[in-house]
């Protein structure tokens, strides 16, 4: 297998060992420059977005939009956000900030920020980068190296390697797959793993309807993510999370349901049941003995799926009932897939399959190259649940960068870090 190398090289990177002698400024801008700015980006993150700096400000994060302009035109910039904390404030840049191609507008970008974040009386800054540093196939063999020389360009703008808490830790290793070079949604469907497409068709043919929550069906989402999270032991969000969530990013963010009428579809196993039984008499008056032999395994299926049915038509009666949910940040190059949650007691109907394949379609529609399933386990994990079911649509698997810290005010930074400390014991 060939190993892929790319040097840290991309546009947005590049480095000019010489300060050229230009206007450049550094500059705090208004939210609404910055988000002009970000609408000529390609490689826009949701994290360094206008939306995500109002979703900050309505969870109490003070945000601040941060540029450096040459000649009135904004050259670098990045969203940073302020928590308080202990001695002071910490001030987080989600997300990778827009860099300039000069070195020197980097530099200003970040002295510029350091000045003014130890103002507002900052201890550190940590920018939380999402770049793409390693990738694997499926079965964990590395296939390319990328931006290797990251460390090295945030250690040239005065920062250190960070530690990622244990929220992050779940994204360090992701799951994505690419969209183009697809012709049409069909062959992108028989792109996926065979056992993966199966189940999509099976899942089809039940009264599965996959639908987008709108603001005031919210709170049925967050039910089926709270019972996904203390079943598998992750944390959740508060309702008022996702209402901001909803609020901030708008057309740029889907909450995704999908629900199922079971005595409807009671209904509709005891038609089909009836159809293969007239098919029985048919291939019995024919003496089509291999035809029969099909024929009663469905039947037998079709039977045990009637008493499941039977059960969940009598707890539930003539209503809707919610099996999955899922939530999807959608930028003009890439859709997220953050959080989500299935009922177990529903596994059987494969919800998140359609769920996944009804986002997949859309991303292809709006011709969204990159769909990323997110979060999978580092590989020395034993808990490869995810990665298995994220692997049915057949992408590729990559570490992602990690944290950079720079400390804005040494002394009571310290202090800090020996109070947590002392706090731990």
């Amino acid at each position: 297998m060939v190993l892929e190398s790319v040097r840290f090289g991309t546009s947005f990177l590049a480095r000019r060992k010489e300060l050229t002698l230009d206007s450049s400024q550094f500059t705090v801008i208004t939210a609404a420059e910055f988000s002009d700015f970000v609408a000529t980006r390609d490689d826009v993150h949701f994290q360094q977005t206008k939306a995500f700096g109002d979703l900050q400000d309505s969870l109490g994060h003070q945000p601040f939009y941060l540029a450096v302009k040459n000649d009135k035109t904004i050259v670098a910039a990045m969203l940073v956000t302020l928590a308080k904390v202990r001695f002071g404030y910490l001030a987080e840049a989600h997300g990778n900030p827009y860099f300039s191609t000069v070195a020197n507008d980097n530099q200003l970008l970040v002295s510029g920020a350091k000045a003014l974040l130890k103002k507002q009386g900052v201890l550190k800054l940590i920018i939380h980068s999402n770049q793409m540093i390693e990738k694997y196939d499926d079965n964990w063999e590395k296939v390319g190296e990328f931006n290797q020389d990251l460390d090295a360009f945030y250690q040239g703008l005065g920062f250190l390697e960070g530690h990622l808490s244990d929220f992050e830790k779940g994204f360090n290793y992701n799951y994505s797959k690419t969209l183009t070079g697809f012709e049409n949604f069909a062959k992108l469907e028989k792109s996926y793993k065979k056992n993966g497409l199966q189940t999509i068709k099976k899942a089809r043919k039940l009264g599965i309807q996959v639908y987008e929550a709108s603001y005031d069906e919210l709170a049925d989402f967050k039910k089926v993510v709270d019972e996904a999270g203390e079943r598998r032991n992750f944390s959740t969000r508060d309702l008022s999370y996702y209402q901001a969530v909803y609020q901030a990013f708008g057309d740029r963010v889907k909450f995704v349901l999908a629900k199922l009428n079971f005595q409807t579809e009671l209904i509709a196993n005891q038609s089909e049941l009836a159809g293969v039984h007239k098919e029985i008499e048919q291939a019995q008056a024919q003496n089509k003995k291999k035809s029969l032999d099909t024929l009663h395994q469905r039947v037998s299926r079709l039977e045990k799926f009637q008493t499941e049915l039977q059960k969940l038509a009598e707890m539930h009666g003539d209503q809707d009932v919610i099996l999955a949910a899922a939530q999807f940040f959608i930028m003009p190059n890439d859709i997220l897939y953050m959080f989500s949650g299935m009922y177990d007691e529903y596994r059987e109907f494969s919800a998140p399959f359609l769920i996944q394949d009804y986002m997949l379609q859309y991303a292809f529609a709006h011709h969204i190259d990159h769909y990323h399933f997110m979060g999978v386990n580092a590989p020395d994990n034993p808990d490869q649940g995810v990665l298995k079911f994220k692997q049915n649509f057949k992408g590729y698997i990559w570490q992602s960068s990690g944290n950079y810290e720079l400390v804005v005010k040494p002394i009571l930074n310290k202090m800090t870090e020996i109070l947590k400390a002392v706090i731990k014991r």
